[in-house]
């Protein structure tokens, strides 16, 4: 724990350091709201020479501060916020009234999480066919010291990654067959509910219909490719781990990939790096492998249906859609979008 860190926990709540363990970690998985206010108020003091007088302020700093400002005061914070021997600390919600503590192991997590969003989704749509489990970890983000060191982390499962791999690999595609940009609507920024009119149209000089048409079929496809690869790892045995190395000059990062939900089963919060690095797979090959057959497939059906569309698709009949409206709040960090 950094002096500045100990400084600020005293000035907050002087009773921390006689506590138990248990009572401590309790504590750091539920910070009242006043006393992570203090600990982020005394830390930008110390830390960058910054003065905050409300969590309002504290959420302006916050934004904008830069990458490396960000991974040193996160780096800081840390040991109040996770919990174990990798001081692990899980930035997803986690549902109300719940913290990690309630959770084991990661595959107790998931299959938590995943049930309430199954839930939820047969909740807004009559019609929705819920899915079986096959692990459903997806870019969840997550923080650790790794060998000592602070270190971000993201958390999927093999097949989730390469499903992401995919999406940038597809929109990329996408982008040279139909180029394309947004623009400003004529709504966008315009006051609205304490907040701003989100209203960006695309460009795609002229070919609109057949862009919309293109990214249909490719949204379609890749629903149906990530339901196949998650069936497929979710039947094989095999069990393990990759541990991506993703840092950059500013911030450290870890991707964690899990072959299925087994490899779930044998990862618990408090022994979290221990446990992953017991089933690590360092050869990535098949992995690799894998991902470039997906991608070639991929080029090969998006060229085929961008073929499709320029001979037989007719840009005048239009499908009705439901309108949205999405508003952006005041004061949420995005008002550069409205300058």
């Amino acid at each position: 724990m950094s002096p500045e860190l100990k400084r600020a926990i005293i000035r907050s709540n002087s009773d921390y350091f006689s506590w138990a363990i248990e009572q401590q970690e309790a504590y750091r998985v539920n910070i009242p709201a006043i006393d992570r206010f203090e600990i982020d108020k005394y830390l930008l003091k110390d830390l960058f020479r910054i003065d905050v007088a409300n969590s309002e302020e504290v959420d302006e700093v916050w934004r904008e501060l830069d990458e490396q400002q960000a991974a040193r005061i996160n780096s800081v914070l840390l040991p109040i916020m996770g919990i174990g021997e990798d001081l692990f600390f899980l930035n997803e919600y986690l549902g109300k009234s719940k913290t990690i503590l309630g959770f084991e192991t990661l595959y107790d997590y998931d299959i938590d999480d995943f049930e309430y969003q199954e839930s939820t989704r047969a909740n807004d749509d009559s019609g929705y066919v819920r899915q079986p489990y096959r692990g459903s970890l997806y870019l969840s983000w997550a923080r650790l010291l790794i060998d000592g060191k602070f270190s971000y982390a993201t958390l999927s499962m093999v097949a989730g990654y390469i499903y992401s791999q995919l999406e940038d690999f597809g929109s990329n595609l996408i982008d040279r067959l139909i180029p394309h940009e947004y623009v400003p609507g004529k709504n966008h920024g315009k006051p609205e509910s304490n907040g701003y009119l989100m209203d960006f149209k695309v460009n795609a000089g002229g070919l609109e219909p057949q862009l919309e048409e293109l990214r249909e079929r490719y949204y379609h496809y890749t629903v149906k490719s990530y339901q196949r690869i998650l069936r497929e790892f979710d039947n094989r045995t095999e069990i393990y781990v990759h541990i991506l190395d993703e840092s950059d000059k500013n911030e450290p990062h870890h991707h964690f990939l899990f072959s299925n939900k087994e490899a779930l089963k044998s990862i618990r919060f408090r022994s979290f790096l221990r446990d992953c690095r017991a089933l690590s797979r360092t050869n990535r090959s098949v992995l690799e492998e894998r991902l470039e057959e997906e991608k070639k497939r991929l080029s090969e059906y998006l060229n085929t249906q961008y073929q499709d569309i320029k001979d037989n698709f007719d840009p005048n009949i239009i499908k009705f859609k439901k309108k949205r409206k999405i508003i952006v709040k005041k004061d949420s960090g995005l008002d550069q979008w409205f300058d």
